[in-house]
């Protein structure tokens, strides 16, 4: 267990180093989305930001902050690894890891994400960075790192029950339940907002293909009757 702690605090440290540099990522998204051509389109997942560091890099600067970005994520699937197998050695799950195995998939969809109070990474971003563009890829990190703390202190009090709770910036004054829900409800929303989108695109092509006016005649204006 202080194998994961020491590198939960390592990943912390050089997050805080990364999110001083959180308008340097933003400027090197915007420039590699422009070279890509996916202006209109939000950061989704982290293969995306490995795509632009690969195809669309153009300079280091953007390549180095690029790199740190990754090599946190590996860091953070690291030690979600570790703290599984610590776990199931003692026949134990959470859902905080569930979720945060889903959180780091490189494929995730990740745009719907937003890491709240005490998180400050939204407060740095334009309203509309944060509402279409980048909430979510700069959400991940630190969504992921609470999630392994919780799970990790689920660890610690199934050996020990005795132990109190872990006290944690990123978890201060904040219930252990809220913390692990925070993604969990965001992917939720995420589906119902999928199921929405559907749901409206099929009474869509309902209404186009005479779904609500089956069997009844065009409407004509009164007057004379067309011979």
């Amino acid at each position: 267990m202080n194998e994961v702690r020491e590198r939960l605090l390592s990943i912390e440290q050089r997050h805080k180093r990364f999110k001083q540099q959180q308008f340097t990522f933003i400027a090197a998204l915007e420039r590699s989305r422009e070279h890509a051509h996916d202006k209109t389109e939000p950061v989704s997942s982290v293969a995306q930001v490995r795509k632009y560091m690969i195809h669309h890099c153009s300079n280091a600067t953007d390549r180095r902050i690029f790199s740190l970005f990754l090599d946190i994520m590996a860091d953070l699937e690291a030690v979600f690894k570790l703290v599984e197998s610590m776990l199931s050695a003692q026949s134990h799950s959470s859902e905080a890891l569930e979720t945060c195995k889903k959180l780091l998939s490189p494929n995730c969809n990740i745009s719907q994400l937003r890491a709240h109070y005490p998180h400050d990474e939204i407060n740095r971003l334009s309203c509309n960075e944060a509402r279409n563009y980048y909430g979510g890829v700069v959400s991940v990190i630190p969504l992921a790192l609470d999630l392994l703390k919780v799970a990790s202190f689920k660890h610690t009090s199934t050996a020990d029950p005795t132990l109190p709770s872990p006290t944690s910036t990123a978890t201060d004054g904040l219930p252990q339940h809220t913390v692990a829900n925070t993604a969990q409800n965001m992917f939720a929303d995420q589906s119902k907002k999928t199921t929405y989108t559907s749901t409206q695109s099929a009474t869509a092509v309902s209404k186009g293909t005479g779904g609500w006016h089956a069997g009844k005649p065009a409407w004509r204006p009164p007057g004379r009757t067309r011979i």
